[in-house]
């Protein structure tokens, strides 16, 4: 269970500042219902400089609580959140 949270986690780095947020959005309008509800979440939290990481092991534990992802399928969900998360530091 905790190796599905960290490799997910390791996904979403933290960024000094949000260097391309429109290519982050563009990305996630594609993403499937559940990985835009992982984006949506940590991307309203996150900030520049912050821990994002934890923010994100956050949203997604809580999301797992609340029945929203299965254990099974978090880290499937937030893989493709994490990928439009790294278009921030480009």
């Amino acid at each position: 269970m905790k190796l599905q949270y960290v490799a997910m986690v390791l996904l979403l780095t933290s960024s000094p500042a949000w260097a391309d947020r429109k290519e982050a959005d563009a990305c996630a309008a594609k993403l499937s219902a559940g990985s835009k509800e992982v984006y949506d979440t940590v991307i309203v939290q996150a900030k520049p400089g912050a821990d994002n990481k934890a923010i994100a092991e956050g949203v997604v534990k809580g999301m797992v609580a609340d029945g929203k992802l299965s254990l099974f399928s978090a880290k499937s969900t937030a893989e493709p959140a994490g990928e439009c998360m790294k278009k921030l530091d480009h």
